[in-house]
């Protein structure tokens, strides 16, 4: 009999805590992505590409990934990735935005992207290092509690000489 206690009060708790987790575990959304390149970069022609990647198995790759060699020609990484490409250049805006409506939010999130990872061609930066010391890649969090910032407020990026720059802050972890 004390048995049968012990197992569903055991029972009991696993589900309380299964449940916690589940309340607390992040929430990927779709956001407004608003990317500006510096005024030292408005007349260069450079493109940035922005992907959504699930946590589990593209975030390795992403953070060990060459920089220089998914933008040389004809790499199969790049071109078999699900992605949004930004040019930007002469006679082309310096701010764009991604929108949270783009299409493109819908198939990252239907395959379980829990981070966008934003990568820059930027001319004349080529040592390839992992993870965010590479200036050249971002990686951020698409859940909704992450930023610090109104709903419809997009993430900013600023796209500077040495690397990518997040302008918005990131709420701080409880």
């Amino acid at each position: 009999m004390k048995t049968n206690t012990a197992i569903r009060i055991l029972i009991s708790a696993l589900i309380a805590l299964a449940f916690a987790g589940c309340a607390s575990s992040p929430k990927p959304v779709a956001h407004n992505i608003k990317i500006t390149v510096d005024k030292s970069l408005e007349n260069t022609s450079l493109q940035i590409d922005l992907i959504g990647a699930n946590a589990v198995s593209d975030i390795p790759k992403w953070e060990s990934y060459s920089v220089t060699e998914y933008w040389q020609p004809g790499n199969a990484t790049r071109r078999d990735t699900d992605r949004i490409t930004l040019d930007y250049g002469r006679g082309k805006a310096a701010s764009q935005t991604v929108a949270s409506t783009d299409a493109k939010w819908k198939r990252w999130l239907d395959t379980g992207a829990s981070y966008l990872v934003i990568i820059a061609d930027l001319p004349g930066v080529s040592s390839d290092r992992g993870g965010a010391a590479d200036s050249r890649r971002l990686i951020i969090p698409l859940d909704a509690k992450a930023w610090k910032k109104d709903k419809k407020a997009p993430l900013e990026i600023l796209v500077q000489e040495s690397g990518l720059r997040l302008l918005t802050p990131m709420a701080p972890k409880k």
